[in-house]
């Protein structure tokens, strides 16, 4: 499906590499528009060893990032809310969600994509972005106590594109003072006891294999960022060559998956196209390796 305009909500910038890159760029490859909205410029962010710039400049060192990741991925619009990265909870919320609704109604998206209630992995800024986008999506077009306008989409990303990122233990905090012991059969624990995320089944899965080498561009121009990168993608991806390192790394970085928040529910999973009906997607390259079944990958 051609054109359509979507609107991408963040709280950093990366966020929209590491979890929407391909989406972004196959959108614009079929004639779409896409814009970014980033609450923050990511200024308290950690950096690698040695460090790209000094703590001072890291804010304005990121948002020259992202203007470029956006270069790469077609992006014709970025705008910036100006929070201070790790105190966007703290936002006056009404003064924010009218600023980030006015920005909606200028930009008339077809659909608008941010984090869920969770923020992926429970960062504060993400989840704060969550609230704000969801009030602000329905002051702009409609919600629940008033009548909708025009029919728009507001969509979550969503595991499994997301869950990979953080192995089991990253998601549960150990206790302070704790040790960790390894459990035997007397315990009655399975070795790996940590309870895990939930995924959700996608309404979504974008196929974007086509588009890897983009989106490995779009990361590795956020330069401050390379440790994380590396840590997300590194033993699935040869970010340099823009390539999978196995099949199954392929098969977990090649679709981006999204749960459907507002707006109306298309026929079946989505792989090609947010703004689809889901009446022929994948069905029309003639690939068949288990996407369109909402399996995790």
């Amino acid at each position: 499906m051609g054109g359509g305009r979507l609107v991408f909500v963040f709280a950093h910038p990366d966020d929209e590499s590491f979890f929407c890159a391909g989406t972004m760029a196959r959108h614009v490859a079929s004639g779409g528009e896409v814009a970014l909205i980033s609450a923050t410029r990511g200024e308290h962010g950690s950096q690698p060893e040695p460090p790209v710039c000094r703590p001072e400049e890291l804010g304005r060192v990121r948002s020259a990032e992202l203007r470029r990741a956006c270069r790469i991925l077609g992006v014709k619009r970025l705008s910036f809310l100006g929070y201070e990265d790790g105190r966007l909870a703290e936002a006056d919320f009404r003064r924010a969600v009218r600023r980030l609704a006015g920005a909606l109604a200028r930009y008339r998206p077809d659909a608008v994509v941010t984090f869920g209630p969770e923020g992926v992995y429970g960062h504060p800024d993400h989840v704060a972005i969550h609230r704000l986008t969801v009030a602000a999506f329905e002051k702009a077009f409609g919600g629940p106590r008033r009548p909708p306008g025009p029919e728009r989409r507001l969509w979550y990303v969503a595991p499994p594109s997301a869950s990979w990122r953080y192995r089991p233990h990253d998601w549960t905090p150990k206790p302070p003072g704790r040790r960790e012991s390894s459990p035997g059969p007397a315990s009655g624990r399975a070795p790996s006891a940590r309870p895990v995320p939930t995924v959700p089944t996608p309404d979504a899965a974008i196929d974007i294999r086509d588009y890897l080498p983009v989106k490995a561009a779009a990361l590795l121009a956020h330069r401050s960022q390379r440790h994380n990168i590396e840590r997300a993608f590194g033993a699935l991806w040869d970010l340099e060559a823009g390539t999978p390192r196995s099949p199954e790394a392929a098969a977990a970085l090649g679709r981006e998956d999204y749960i459907l928040a507002r707006g109306p529910r298309p026929a079946g999973l989505l792989v090609d196209s947010l703004l689809s009906d889901g009446r022929s997607d994948g069905r029309s390259d003639g690939r068949s390796d288990g996407r369109s079944s909402g399996q995790g990958s």
